[in-house]
């Protein structure tokens, strides 16, 4: 999307949604604007594409990813499952998420079960894959590098994003209102030890990056990005 800048020029920003990370918080606060993005306007390109999708289909656009600045934002992986595990189960038939197979299945489960569940590679799920990927996937291409200009925290959005806006000098104003969240609950009291370690292993490259680590503090600890 083109977006205007308080010295009378303009910024190219794609904003990569990870899911369940605060995305609509940060949709609206640029969606004057929204409708110049290639993420909007390319049917191709529209949904939870990761940077290797995009870069394609700006390549099949005769397009360059690189033109833009990207922005993403992550979250404390012990919170996004608890996040997905409360958004599909309620998702009646699983029709906002598209996961009706997760749906079908969640309903039924406990938390507990629901970490079973992720901790099974042959365990049924729908094509998209979302909740067994690390949010980092969504963002480094097949060698692991990070391709992402700006990654922000939903722990911190606001503050983080405000931040960013007076960098690029964007003449925007973030809108007010809650960050989006699945559940009011405290994300800690659904995990016994089993599974604070599971999700430490399957999210090492997400807490490696972003900072993010099980404990008392909802803000992440130091981030490499």
């Amino acid at each position: 999307m083109q977006l205007p800048t308080t010295d009378s020029n303009e910024i190219s920003l794609i904003y990569l949604h990870i899911p369940k990370c605060g995305g609509s918080f940060v949709q609206k606060t640029f969606s004057p604007y929204s409708k110049t993005c290639p993420t909007i306007r390319w049917e191709d390109a529209r949904g939870h594409l990761t940077y290797n999708q995009y870069a394609r289909v700006f390549k099949d656009h005769s397009g360059d990813i690189h033109g833009n600045q990207i922005l993403t934002v992550v979250r404390n992986p012990w919170a996004w499952h608890v996040s997905w595990y409360n958004y599909v189960r309620r998702d009646r038939w699983g029709k906002r998420s598209g996961l009706k197979i997760e749906h079908k299945l969640f309903r039924r489960m406990s938390f507990d079960d629901y970490l079973n569940w992720l901790d099974d590679d042959d365990a049924p799920q729908s094509p998209q894959g979302y909740l067994k990927r690390q949010q980092s996937d969504w963002i480094c291409d097949d060698n692991g590098h990070v391709h992402v200009d700006h990654v922000l925290h939903q722990e911190n959005l606001l503050e983080e994003l405000l931040a960013m806006i007076e960098q690029l000098k964007i003449d925007v104003s973030p809108t007010t209102g809650r960050v989006n969240v699945s559940t009011k609950d405290d994300y800690r009291k659904y995990y016994s030890q089993r599974g604070i370690d599971l999700i430490a292993s399957r999210h090492w490259r997400d807490c490696k990056l972003f900072g993010y680590e099980f404990s008392n503090e909802d803000t992440p600890s130091k981030s490499l990005l």
